[in-house]
């Protein structure tokens, strides 16, 4: 396997939607790209493990609906009520577009970008090395697979001592696209899996 450099992920951009080999992320920033990876932000969508009346989440035995508990926060991008006149807010200060992830507690979060994977490719998804030296982890799910449609859930995971404000909108995560090795047989366009087309975090769904 071999990953793409930055410019095959933007040739890959540019084809069109109907090529099996095209790449869609949306929106998409001019400055998320890296040499080997492209920045992904974290979502207005949470899931949460809050108490709940729940006795017992029980796998195997339908879809747990309502565990973890969804939560929406928005993507702030207007100026601040109270700032000065001309003094512009920066994206993400509104406390209102942060969720406060406490020492060894995590989330289930999504990015804010929508992904169309190609089918000769698979993704990775990173914890960006900043968020990491706070003890910030990225851990659930690493891997996408070819034909994946949808915005990625992540499980972010506070492992230091401290509470960390998660800013929506923010850089969080890196997506390394892999090309799978031997020659690939694209007869058609499927989508596959059981979360494909997701746009939030998605409550469990375990297949007996």
């Amino acid at each position: 396997m071999s990953v793409l450099s930055r410019k095959e992920i933007k040739d890959r951009l540019e084809k069109p939607l109907t090529d099996f080999k095209s790449i869609v992320i949306t929106p998409l920033l001019g400055d998320t790209f890296d040499h080997d990876s492209i920045d992904l932000r974290l979502g207005c969508y949470f899931r949460v493990p809050a108490v709940s009346t729940i006795e017992c989440v029980k796998p195997y035995q339908g879809t747990v609906e309502h565990y973890p508990e969804l939560v929406h926060k928005p993507y702030s991008r207007g100026i601040k009520e109270g700032v000065k006149k001309g003094a512009k807010e920066r994206e993400g200060d509104n406390a209102e577009s942060t969720i406060i992830l406490q020492p060894h507690h995590a989330v289930l979060a999504s990015t804010l970008e929508y992904i169309k994977m190609p089918g000769d490719v698979s993704g990775q998804i990173l914890t960006k090395s900043s968020w990491a030296r706070i003890f910030i982890s990225i851990a659930s799910a690493p891997w996408i697979h070819p034909f994946y449609r949808g915005c990625l859930t992540l499980e972010v995971s506070n492992l230091g001592n401290v509470p960390v404000a998660l800013p929506v909108g923010k850089p969080m995560a890196q997506l390394v696209f892999i090309k799978l090795e031997g020659q690939i047989k694209l007869e058609k366009d499927v989508i596959e899996g059981s979360y494909a087309g997701a746009v939030m975090p998605e409550a469990p769904k375990f297949k007996a």
